[in-house]
C-alpha cells in the first residue's frame, strides 16, 4: 500500500475572508472556540473508563473548517478529513452523523498508530456543511499480539490492534449497533473501549453543537470570514518568522533511534531544510529504510510543516493554533519505503521514539540559522506496560504507565524536569495502587541525567514498582539507552535511560529499554532510570550558586558539580570554593577547548560531523 502525496479536493464553503470582521467580534469567537475546546476534552475526562484518558490524559478536541482545515485544535497539519471523503461524500452526510477510524495508513499519516482513535462531526447550518468536529483520544487496547496493542517486538501493522477504516458510526442519530459490537469484541478490555468510545463521541457531538452556535450567533459569513482571518493571521505570523529567522543557505540535522525493538542495529533519520529567496523546501529523502520493528512513523507532509510552524508560533501565541501553521514550509520531499514513509504493513506502536526527535529537529534546525538560540532537546518520554495475573480470578490485569522524562535547557532557563509529555499527566502512586497489584516504592529524580549547561537539562526520574500478584509480563518503550539527547550552544547531552530488575540483591539484573515479554514474579521489583533533557551554554558558565542549589537539591551530584560544571563544593559546610572552582573551571577550559554548536558524545557543528563519529564509535 503506498501513501498519495496529494490531499482529497476539499468539500464545502472555503474559509475565505469577504468584509473584515470587527476585532471586538474576533476575539469573542476566538474565546468561544477556547471555552468549547475546553469544555468538550473536560467531557473526555470526566466520562472515560480508561486510566491513560481521565488520568493521564491523552486526548484532544480540535475543529476544522468545510475544507478540512484547522480552525483551533491540535491536529498539527494532518488531513483528518481526507480518508472520510474517500468513503463518504460530503453530500451523502446528514445531521446526526458520526464517523470514527485509526487507521494510519488509509488516513495518509492523520493518525499515527492504531490507539489513537478519531471521531468525526460534521457541523450543518441551515443544510449546508459548513465545518467539522474532532475529538482524539489513546485506547488502553484494542487486540493485536499483546495486552495494550502496541509493543517493542510488533513486526507488522496487524499486530498493533484492530484497523478500524473510516465507518460511520451513528447514521443521523442512530447507532451503528453491528460495527460498535465488532469493534468491541475485539479488545481484550471491551468495557474500558466502550466507555472511552462513548465518552469521544459524546465530545465530538458536544462540539458540534457549540460550533452551530456561534454559527447561529454571529452568522455564517461572519463566522467564516472570522475562521480565514484568524488562519490568515496565524498563517503570515508563522511566515514571517521563517523568512526572519531563516536566512538562505541549507540547513541539515540527523538524529538517532536506538534501534526497532527488534534487532541491536540504530536507525536514524535526516531533514534538509533549504531556502532559496522566499521559498523554503523540506527534503527528508535521506532518511534510513523502513525499520523492522515498530518505531516507523508516516510523517504527512502538513505535519512535517506544522512541526516547524509550532516553534515560530510561540511568538504571538494570542493567535489560535490552526492551518496557518502551515505557511512557513512550501514543499516537503519524502521517500517511500523510508523510516519517514513506510509502506504497507510496517509496524507503526512506537513511533513517539521517531516523532518526538523529529518534532527536536525542528529546533536543530533554527539552531543552525540563529546560533543556538531554541530549547535543546528532551529525551522521549517512557511507557511500561505493567501485565499481571490476578489473584483469585486468573484474569490478566494491565496498566499501561507513562512515565516522565527530563526537557531541553532553553537560552533563558533550565529544562523543565519530569514531565511526561505537553498537557500529559504521571500516573499518582496513590491510583496505581488502588488499581492494581502494585506498589510504587520509590519515585524521585534520576541525579546527574540533566545535561550540563549554562542552563541545566530537565531531570529524568527514577521509577521502583513491585509485582504484588504471583505473576506477570511487561514490556519497556524506553528510549534515549545508547543516543542520549542533544544539548545546544555548548551546553551537553542528557543522561541516558536504564532498566533493571530487582536491583541491590543477588538477583539483580540489566533488562533491555525498548523489549517486550519480560517476565516477573511476586515481590519483583522493576527500576525505570529515564533520561534527562539537553543542556544549554558552556556549563562552565553555570552560577556556581545555582549549581551548589542543584546538589542540595538532588539533581546534580557532587562529582558532576567538579567535573562538568568545575564548581568545587565542601562537602562538610556545603558551600562553594571560590578559588579552587575558578582553578577547576580553567583547568577543564583548557583541556577541553572550544565547544561546537551541539553536543551529544562529543561536541559537534554539523550532522555529517556527527555521523562520522557514530558510524565509527556504534558501527552497525
Amino acid at each position: 500500500m503506498t501513501i498519495s502525496k496529494s490531499r482529497p479536493e476539499a468539500h464545502g464553503p472555503e474559509s475565505e475572508p469577504g468584509q473584515p470582521v470587527n476585532p471586538v467580534t474576533r476575539q469573542l469567537i476566538r474565546g468561544s472556540l477556547r471555552a468549547a475546546r475546553l469544555e468538550c476534552e473536560l467531557i473526555i475526562e470526566r466520562t472515560a473508563m480508561s486510566a491513560f484518558i481521565r488520568e493521564k490524559k491523552d486526548y484532544t478536541v480540535s475543529f476544522l473548517d468545510a475544507g478540512g482545515r484547522e480552525i483551533y485544535g491540535d491536529t498539527m497539519g494532518s488531513d483528518i478529513m481526507g480518508c472520510v471523503w474517500d468513503y463518504y461524500p460530503v453530500d451523502a452526510m446528514q445531521p446526526g452523523d458520526l464517523y470514527w477510524y485509526n487507521d494510519p495508513y488509509l488516513s495518509h499519516g492523520s493518525i499515527t498508530h492504531t490507539p489513537d482513535m478519531v471521531f468525526i462531526a460534521p457541523v450543518f447550518f441551515h443544510g449546508e456543511v459548513v465545518a467539522y468536529c474532532h475529538s482524539f483520544a489513546h485506547f488502553w487496547d484494542l487486540g493485536g499480539s499483546r495486552p495494550g496493542s502496541i509493543g517493542p517486538a510488533n513486526t507488522e501493522i496487524f499486530h498493533d490492534g484492530t484497523l478500524v477504516p473510516p465507518i460511520k458510526i451513528i447514521d443521523a442519530g442512530n447507532l451503528n449497533d453491528e460495527a460498535y459490537r465488532i469493534i468491541l469484541r475485539n479488545s481484550r478490555y471491551p468495557d474500558l473501549l466502550e466507555g472511552d468510545s462513548r465518552a469521544l463521541m459524546s465530545a465530538a457531538n458536544r462540539a458540534q453543537e457549540r460550533l452551530l452556535e456561534m454559527f447561529e450567533r454571529y452568522g455564517r459569513d461572519t463566522m467564516l470570514a472570522a475562521i480565514a482571518e484568524d488562519q490568515a493571521d496565524t498563517g503570515r505570523l508563522v511566515r514571517d518568522k521563517t523568512l526572519e529567522m531563516i536566512p538562505e543557505g541549507e540547513y541539515s540535522v540527523r538524529d538517532y533511534m536506538d534501534h526497532a525493538g527488534v534487532g541491536e542495529q540504530w536507525h536514524s533519520f535526516h531533514i534538509k531544510l533549504i531556502r532559496r529567496g522566499d521559498e523554503i523546501l523540506l527534503d527528508a529523502t535521506d532518511s534510513d529504510d523502513q525499520a523492522d520493528g515498530s518505531i516507523n512513523f508516516i510523517a504527512s507532509d502538513g505535519a512535517l510543516k506544522a512541526y516547524f510552524g509550532q516553534y515560530f508560533h510561540q511568538f504571538d501565541t494570542s493567535l489560535l493554533a490552526n492551518h496557518g501553521l502551515l505557511a512557513g514550509i512550501d514543499d516537503v520531499q519524502l521517500r517511500e519505503g523510508s523510516i519517514l514513509r513506510p509502506e504497507w504493513p510496517a509496524a507503526l506502536g512506537c513511533r513517539a521514539h521517531t516523532f518526538t526527535k523529529l518534532k527536536s529537529a525542528v529546533r536543530a534546525v533554527v539552531a543552525q540559522a540563529s546560533e543556538g538560540q531554541v530549547m535543546a532537546s528532551p529525551a522521549v518520554y517512557v511507557i511500561a506496560y505493567w501485565r499481571m495475573k490476578e489473584d483469585g480470578t486468573g484474569n490478566w490485569l494491565l496498566c499501561t504507565d507513562g512515565i516522565a522524562v527530563g526537557h531541553g535547557a532553553r537560552p533563558f532557563g533550565d529544562g523543565l524536569d519530569a514531565i511526561y509529555q505537553r498537557h500529559n499527566e504521571n500516573y499518582p502512586g496513590e491510583f496505581m495502587e488502588m488499581e492494581y497489584p502494585l506498589r510504587l516504592e520509590r519515585y524521585a529524580i534520576a541525579t546527574d541525567s540533566g545535561g550540563p549547561g549554562k542552563y541545566r537539562g530537565g531531570c529524568g526520574v527514577i521509577r521502583d514498582v513491585r509485582l504484588l500478584s504471583a505473576e506477570g509480563t511487561f514490556g519497556l518503550r524506553v528510549e534515549n539507552n545508547r543516543f542520549p539527547a542533544w544539548g545546544v550552544a555548548g551546553g551537553k547531552g542528557g543522561g541516558l535511560s536504564r532498566v533493571m530488575i530487582n536491583p541491590g540483591t543477588p538477583e539483580e539484573r540489566e533488562i533491555r529499554a525498548f523489549s517486550d515479554d519480560n517476565h516477573w514474579k511476586r515481590g519483583d521489583l522493576v527500576r525505570i532510570c529515564t533520561a534527562g533533557g539537553g543542556g544549554w551554554g558552556d556549563p562552565l558558565e553555570r552560577e556556581a550558586g545555582l549549581v551548589l542549589d542543584d546538589v542540595k537539591d538532588g539533581f546534580v551530584s557532587l562529582p558532576a558539580a567538579r567535573d562538568d560544571y568545575g564548581v568545587v563544593i565542601d562537602e562538610g559546610a556545603m558551600v562553594v570554593d571560590t578559588v579552587a572552582t575558578d582553578a577547576k573551571r580553567a583547568e577543564i577550559r583548557n583541556a577541553r577547548g572550544k565547544t561546537g554548536l551541539f553536543h551529544r558524545f562529543g561536541y559537534f557543528d554539523s550532522a555529517a560531523e556527527e555521523l562520522e563519529w557514530v558510524n565509527r564509535n556504534i558501527p552497525r
